[in-house]
């Protein structure tokens, strides 16, 4: 791993009405090396996707709205950047895989066409060359008689093949950065497998980074090198995955990786582990940790003041009052 390609340096970003504004993020800083794979994850709400979206420049500015810090890909911070200058960057060298092909892919469009386009918009290839460097990129992501499949419309294919056209079509012009917003929501367990495995596969071919942002704890320990755990707006946790699920040092993170561990064990199978409560809005966040009403072991100082994010060892960071997050952990299991 070297330098870092992105970099999100104390990211806000506020709901704007018309006599307030409300923090949907606040304060989220990470980072993301060459060839790397970070996940975001967290509950719905959290502001995993809108994080995404602010990288790519596809915020709604009517109604959302960074509001402080900086994105900075390649040196340049892109919240900075006029739009056609953005324009240029995304699909070229910044690519995103949506949750839902069916609401990215044109449904009266063929396939093989949606993609040639990308291609030569980019690189101003000829229509044939382009529909036919289409076919390849559909048969390089395992889709069968990609000829066949290039000339059909979104609704002929099945979800895991849509998915794997929007991992093409991402692709097309080797990005510097993959952005995979739930890849695998709403495919089957198999299928999952089966895109994960193509994502990884082609980052390592191509040195593509990937942020990969789910919910699915067993997405992260499937594809993550590192993780950044997000809760209410912002990070509460960071660390190598490995580390993270072997000694989780933020009491949400236990919670989350407790209720993976009891629906697993096969000794426990008659209980199941859960957080009390729900995510707090944005109006309702106090002044203190935004966990601390579902923590089980918040006390006095957690609802006065929020905890400053701080890294500890090997790297491994997390923004609790607690001292002894290892035992905290251990609790859970």
């Amino acid at each position: 791993m070297n330098e870092p390609i992105l970099r999100v340096e104390n990211l806000a970003i506020s709901l704007v009405g018309a006599d307030a504004a409300w923090p949907l993020v606040s304060e989220l800083s990470f980072e993301i090396r060459r060839g790397e794979t970070l996940c975001l994850v967290g509950e719905s709400g959290c502001g995993k996707s809108l994080t995404a979206l602010s990288i790519i420049g596809l915020l709604d500015r009517k109604l959302l709205r960074p509001t402080a810090g900086r994105i900075l890909f390649e040196g340049r911070d892109l919240l900075a950047l006029p739009e056609p200058e953005m324009r240029a960057l995304r699909g070229n060298r910044i690519a995103m895989v949506f949750q839902e092909p069916m609401t990215s892919l044109n449904p009266v469009q063929r396939i093989g066409r949606q993609i040639a386009e990308v291609i030569a918009q980019h690189r101003g290839t000829g229509e044939a060359a382009a529909e036919a460097e289409a076919v390849a990129l559909l048969d390089r992501v395992r889709i069968p008689d990609a000829r066949r499949r290039a000339r059909e419309y979104p609704h002929q294919l099945s979800g895991g093949m849509r998915q794997r056209v929007m991992i093409a079509m991402a692709l097309a012009l080797r990005p510097a950065l993959l952005i995979a917003d739930e890849p695998t929501t709403a495919l089957d367990v198999t299928i999952q497998g089966q895109v994960l495995a193509l994502i990884d596969e082609l980052r390592r071919e191509f040195g593509t980074s990937v942020l990969l942002i789910t919910h699915d704890l067993g997405v992260v320990a499937e594809a993550a090198d590192r993780v950044v755990v997000l809760y209410g707006g912002r990070a509460v946790e960071e660390a190598g995955c490995v580390e993270l699920f072997d000694r989780p040092h933020h009491p949400y993170t236990a919670g989350l990786l407790g209720a993976i561990r009891e629906l697993l064990a096969p000794d426990r199978m008659d209980r199941l582990t859960e957080i009390p409560g729900t995510v707090p809005s944005p109006a309702e966040r106090g002044p203190g940790c935004g966990f601390a009403p579902r923590c089980a072991y918040a006390f006095g100082r957690c609802n006065e003041a929020r905890p400053a994010f701080e890294t500890r060892e090997f790297g491994h960071g997390a923004a609790c009052w607690l001292p002894d997050l290892a035992s905290v952990a251990g609790a859970s299991r």
